[in-house]
């Protein structure tokens, strides 16, 4: 891996443009809504059902659940290296879904029952971890299905069997893994799904023009600010240059 000025060259074949890497600064941003919609949830609705009774608690599972930090950023990388297009729409679709999500948490919030684990191996103690940051609250959708299926999604077989193959069979992994850890509800895993496809149909319904401008904009901001410094630089050169100039003269 080599890193240069503007971009990141990984090998002979793929450099990444660093500022398309800027958008990823826009999820912590709108995910402060997550911790407002936790805090203002006093009590919510319980949407289980038989069948989330049916599924036992596994600790395993909190193996692909906390690597779906990772995930999310492997199969963004994974999606840009193929199509700077497909990498944009996959977080426009990012955006209005989370912003869907944390209207939904805020209007109808929801509340599931998590069991009470012992500390007896490293696996229940991650859980417990996980159990003590993040409220059981801000359920319906699920967040980390809605997420896992945009990049499940849009990572292409045609491009790439063996990412292809990576990011489904652990997205699926991640997936189930909110129901064996008890995070979520199957109504949660099942509305992210739904609500994700609904987002993917909009999202491949904006024209190709619209998605270059938005790639194109990190760049028209930078080029602005360049020009900007420049002009100011040049105009104080100017000064100074004016300035020597009439220091000589009176000297004269």
């Amino acid at each position: 891996m080599e890193i240069k000025r503007d971009s990141i060259k990984i090998n002979n074949d793929i450099e990444i443009k660093i500022l398309d890497l800027i958008w990823f600064i826009m999820i912590p941003i709108i995910n402060v809504n997550y911790i407002l919609a936790s805090i203002l949830a006093k009590r919510g609705h319980d949407l289980t059902i038989e069948l989330d009774n049916i599924i036992p608690f596994n600790s395993i599972f909190i193996i692909p659940y906390v690597y779906w930090y990772l995930y999310i950023v492997i199969g963004f990388i994974f999606i840009l290296v193929n199509s700077r297009k497909d990498y944009i729409r996959v977080f426009i679709s990012f955006f209005i879904g989370m912003s869907v999500c944390y209207i939904v948490y805020y209007l109808y919030p929801t509340e599931i029952s998590r069991p009470t684990i012992i500390n007896s191996n490293i696996l229940n103690y991650l859980v417990n971890i996980i159990y003590s940051l993040d409220r059981p609250v801000n359920c319906f959708p699920s967040l980390h299905v809605l997420t896992t299926y945009f990049i499940m999604r849009y990572t292409k077989y045609k491009n790439s069997k063996k990412k292809f193959y990576y990011t489904e069979i652990v997205g699926v992994l991640i997936i189930i893994s909110t129901l064996f850890i008890k995070q979520h509800f199957i109504a949660d895993v099942i509305s992210a799904i739904v609500l994700a496809e609904v987002i993917i149909l909009l999202v491949r319904k904006i024209d190709d023009s619209k998605i270059e401008k938005l790639l194109n904009l990190p760049y028209k901001v930078k080029r602005s600010l360049i020009n900007k410094m420049n002009k100011k630089s040049n105009i104080k050169n100017k000064d100074i240059i004016e300035g020597e100039i009439q220091l000589a003269r009176n000297k004269k």
